[in-house]
């Protein structure tokens, strides 16, 4: 009988002779397991879960890290319309004007809701993945245009590579300028490029460019530059991000390439990793993981849930994934986090097909006891 089956068996049979799987893990969560070897065990939040005390205080049981699921992406930061300031006022703000930024005005950055985020997670021993800098989605697009205006054209390379600047450095800085940004340990600069849809950034830099972006390795030249700045290069890092990413390996490995050419500034691939049991197998997931290992890329698993008919085959699947990707850090590979995207089922962006480890916020299900078996199988 295979082992994984074996496992997930004797996990049943607890609950069939009266003796809960929890009562066997009671000291161990996925804070203390993978939390302590792969240095951050995580989860997708709202600031409404953050900031409710029953929630937080889940949340600080089993994770160590989170990520914002919107609340740090482009729209949230800079608004649905844009609110205009002059350059000496974004200055005077603390805003990085760049000295190729040759417009009269600036758009207001809203870090009120990421402030508060900030600090609910340093007082409660919380890190956090910054999610995310470049995205082709929720982005306005008046923040392409002329004069910042949805009836505007769209501007030059020269001057999206300026207010592309002036973005990325104002957030950062504004970060790390601040009491709390010692929690933020890690920045996904630039996400789903390489499925990228149609978007300002196409719009003005041009669709199909392969593996060679210039935009985007700009990008990570200016996340780099402000690390730099602070004295963080060694200590924060700086990922790719993407999706299906056990399908595109070579591709993503090609683009890191390009992206550190000279110097590097991306240190590894964010994957995402939404799955389901009946595809990906986690032979072809192994093997991608294993190539970008082989690459010398660090790997953070982002956005991790897996879809399923059944308990019992999402849990079967969760122990063969993890043991998978246990194995491969054993081995050597660079894997530094697993954030699951989302706290439990129903509040899940894919709550239909119950992706998660929890069937309610305190409610583990039988796929939570076979990742902690996972662990314990691996021989840490």
């Amino acid at each position: 009988m295979k082992k994984n089956v074996a496992v997930i068996i004797s996990v049943l049979m607890m609950f069939v002779m009266g003796t809960p799987a929890g009562t066997v893990y009671a000291a161990s969560t996925l804070r203390s397991t993978y939390g302590k070897t792969l240095s951050n065990s995580g989860a997708a939040v709202n600031y409404s879960q953050l900031n409710n005390s029953s929630t937080l205080s889940a949340i600080k049981n089993q994770y160590n890290s989170i990520t914002m699921e919107n609340e740090m992406k482009p729209d949230a930061i800079l608004g649905y319309a844009p609110t205009l300031l002059s350059v000496s006022d974004a200055k005077a703000k603390g805003y990085y004007i760049p000295s190729g930024y040759t417009e009269s005005t600036v758009p207001t950055l809203n870090f009120n809701t990421m402030d508060a985020v900030l600090k609910i997670c340093y007082n409660n021993g919380l890190k956090l993945r910054a999610h995310t800098l470049v995205w082709h989605a929720q982005t306005p697009d008046w923040f392409f245009r002329t004069n910042y205006s949805s009836s505007g054209s769209y501007v030059s390379q020269s001057v999206m590579y300026a207010r592309m600047e002036m973005y990325i450095k104002t957030l950062m800085n504004h970060v790390y300028l601040g009491s709390y940004g010692s929690v933020v340990y890690a920045w996904d600069v630039v996400n789903e490029y390489l499925h990228a849809q149609t978007s300002g950034w196409s719009k003005i830099y041009g669709s199909n460019l392969g593996t060679q972006a210039e935009y985007v390795k700009r990008a990570f030249q200016y996340a780099y530059d402000c690390l730099s700045y602070f004295g963080l290069t060694n200590s924060v890092s700086l990922f790719y991000n993407d999706y299906n990413e056990y399908m595109i390996p070579d591709q993503i490995i090609s683009l890191i390439k390009y992206i550190n050419s000279g110097n590097k500034l991306c240190s590894g691939v964010g994957m995402q990793s939404h799955l389901s049991t009946s595809y990906p197998s986690v032979a072809l997931y192994k093997t991608a993981l294993q190539k970008f290992a082989n690459a010398g890329l660090e790997m953070q698993i982002t956005e991790l849930d897996v879809g399923n008919t059944s308990d019992s085959s999402q849990a079967s699947y969760v122990y063969d994934l993890l043991s998978a990707i246990l194995s491969v850090k054993k081995a050597g590979g660079k894997i530094t986090g697993i954030t699951w995207w989302g706290l439990y089922d129903s509040v899940s962006w894919r709550s239909s097909n119950k992706p998660l480890l929890f069937s309610g916020l305190n409610s583990p299900k039988t796929s939570y006891y076979s990742a902690l078996q996972a662990y314990t199988n691996a021989g840490y």
